[in-house]
């Protein structure tokens, strides 16, 4: 006759080889949840079988070469959970132009341990908080806030453990408020780390568009000398159009910086950094817009304003051209103000039709 104690036995082989074959279902042949399984029986067989210990090296050798090094890891012992944090440097080209110089991820199987709803819902909200961190931030400032999550993770990990199930409602809203405290600072330091983080993106992204802009002009240049708009008596013509296109852009450039330098800049770090990059590469050519279309607008007379002689032609349209990148509510004044003067030009004009449609009769 078996004894109770031995009967206990097989109900935990026979229950940890249902969730063996559920996680095997939910996640693959080679994942976290296999690792700490075989890391769960290893533990729970002791140093006396090489079989299991050699499972869970393979295990841990498939691991680290899907996912990196395993940084920190906290194992249960009274059932097959844990938490973990593992680093996986980029190589090569990528370490240098690509954003993930490493790739830190936290790994997490507690459904066989957690069953209190509360302590389940604050490691959901780390999970979400740790994909956040993820990506939008990058370098000490992602392994600091990865690493602080693991803690809180390994944390109450570690309190469902020492409990054994038997903590009360109090302990247990001690333990859930204490550590949602420590993730809402979190999230303070996310926040900051990711206004600043977006500010470098995007003065990147300016970069790139800097770059970009000056094979347009180039363009542009050879377009215009092909046509021979670089012998007299266009000289002059060309000379202040290109120092509108340039004086627009640095006008740009230089509002977005010292902006960023008053703390006056907000851009949406969560948008992704690709989509931050991609504005910042756009503001270069913003500039550059409206330093050309001031150019044309005080050269077709719609303003109606005396235009400076030759001798002072080139610096006035650069100084012009980097205000109206500069400034953009200055600009837009100057453009309202030419759309009616237009607009009047326009109602004169239909006016004038009118009468002499009845002159006609």
């Amino acid at each position: 006759m078996q004894t109770s104690e031995t009967q206990a036995q097989e109900r935990a082989v026979n229950g940890d080889l249902q969730d063996e074959q559920w996680t095997t279902a939910q996640m693959g042949s080679v994942s976290f949840p296999e690792l700490v399984r075989a890391h769960f029986k290893w533990e729970r067989a002791g140093d006396g079988d090489g079989e299991a210990e050699q499972r869970y090296h393979r295990k841990l050798r498939e691991f680290e070469e899907r996912e990196g090094q395993l940084l920190h890891a906290y194992w249960a012992i009274k059932r097959p959970s844990a938490v973990a944090l593992t680093v996986k440097p980029a190589h090569g080209l990528a370490s240098f132009v690509g954003d993930h110089d490493t790739e830190i991820r936290l790994h997490r199987v507690t459904d066989w341990l957690v069953r209190e709803r509360r302590v389940a819902d604050l490691l959901h909200h780390c999970d979400t908080l740790a994909i956040k961190v993820s990506e939008v931030l990058r370098g000490t400032t992602e392994r600091i806030a990865m690493q602080w999550i693991y803690a809180v993770e390994s944390h109450l990990l570690g309190f469902v453990e020492r409990m054994r199930g038997r903590a009360t409602d109090k302990e247990i809203a001690a333990v859930v408020e204490s550590q949602k405290q420590e993730l809402i600072q979190i999230e303070k330091y996310y926040t900051r780390a990711g206004e600043k983080a977006a500010r470098i993106v995007y003065f990147w992204g300016m970069m790139a568009g800097v770059v970009v802009a000056a094979v347009l002009m180039l363009g542009i240049a050879l377009a215009l000398w092909r046509t021979g708009w670089f012998d007299q008596p266009h000289t002059r013509d060309v000379e202040t159009f290109f120092v509108s296109y340039i004086g627009g852009a640095v006008g740009a450039i230089v509002s977005v910086l010292m902006r960023m330098s008053s703390n006056r800049f907000r851009v949406d770090f969560e948008v992704g950094r690709s989509t931050v990059r991609r504005l910042g590469s756009f503001r270069p050519f913003i500039g550059a817009v409206f330093g050309i279309a001031l150019y044309f607008l005080f050269l077709s007379g719609i303003l109606r304003m005396n235009l400076p002689d030759t001798r002072t032609t080139f610096f006035f349209f650069g100084s012009l051209a980097f205000l109206a990148g500069f400034n953009e509510r200055w600009t837009n004044v100057l453009f309202g103000k030419a759309e009616r003067t237009v607009a009047a030009s326009l109602g004169d004009l239909t006016a004038q039709r009118g009468e002499d449609e009845e002159d006609d009769q």
